[in-house]
């Protein structure tokens, strides 16, 4: 068991060190900045794919119909590779930069993204990092499916309104990293599968449930805080393993691996979640008005 708790607070130290690493700026003479506007045109849907390597990554809504980035970068080997075309009226936009390469460059450099999406089209958007820290703000976006594929971040994933469109799935995996997801009752999602390495991980679900939504998490040597709405019926199932660290709130225990609010059962707006994983610790907080 010592020997766990060693290994735990090892990779969180090496996570602190990497992201001290990336905030720090670059000491190159020459730095390019590059901003990319793309009207969508007449389309009835947008698939995005963000394939960025290591550094800053922030992304919010912006015109209805238009993309805008903001690209600042110090070696020419992380200039964007931006590409846009129409399929059957469905926009595919890829944005690019060589994950594996970017590692191998020597710091510090400068490798920062600012993108404003779209907002008046339904949209498709997958994201594929390295080591990154930034924010992730879904707020006014019409999100169908979200998926993001990490290395070591540091992130919030924020939803403030409620999505104008049903959320498919939400699908997060992730290596040691520090993620808070907040809002997440406004997303409006089916399902949400999360699959993180060490770390600490945050799911917020305030905002307006209206639909039974389900949750699995899956999480290494992680402190995991799940933070509900007390007006929310929630069913939570823990899969106990002998390094399980639970302190629930709020709930009433069912058996040794289950627990509910006292809203289950009264509303079709719910929530089910799962969690485990080895040497978790679980902290449930019900949230008041």
């Amino acid at each position: 068991m010592r020997l766990q708790t060693k290994k735990r607070y090892i990779l969180l130290i090496l996570l602190s060190f990497i992201f001290l690493i990336i905030s720090y700026g670059s000491m190159a003479n020459e730095e390019s900045r590059e901003n990319r506007n793309i009207p969508l045109g007449e389309v009835n849907s947008l698939k995005m794919t963000i394939k960025f390597g290591a550094g800053k990554l922030d992304l919010i809504s912006g015109q209805e119909d238009v993309f805008e980035g903001n690209f600042q970068y110090d070696k020419s080997i992380l200039k964007p590779n931006i590409r846009y075309e129409i399929l059957d009226e469905t926009g595919i936009l890829t944005l690019s930069q060589s994950i594996k390469k970017d590692l191998s460059l020597s710091f510090p450099y400068k490798n920062v993204w600012n993108l404003k999406l779209p907002s008046g089209v339904p949209l498709q958007l997958s994201v594929y990092t390295a080591t990154y820290s930034g924010d992730i703000d879904l707020t006014n976006l019409q999100i169908e499916n979200f998926y993001l594929n990490s290395g070591a971040s540091q992130t919030n994933i924020v939803f403030n309104q409620p999505n104008l469109v049903e959320l498919k799935n939400i699908n997060i995996k992730t290596g040691a990293s520090a993620i808070k997801m907040l809002g997440l009752a406004n997303a409006n999602f089916n399902e949400m599968k999360f699959t993180g390495g060490a770390g600490s991980y945050t799911f917020d679900f305030s905002g307006n449930l209206i639909k039974k939504s389900k949750v699995n998490i899956d999480a290494g040597a992680a402190k995991i805080i799940l933070k509900i709405p007390s007006a929310i019926g929630t069913k939570i199932i823990i899969k106990r393993f002998p390094a399980v660290k639970l302190d629930i709130r709020g709930f009433i225990k069912i058996n040794d691996q289950t627990y509910i609010s006292p809203e289950y059962g009264k509303s079709d707006a719910e929530l089910d979640i799962e969690i485990k994983g080895g040497l978790i610790d679980v902290e449930v907080i019900s949230l008041t008005n």
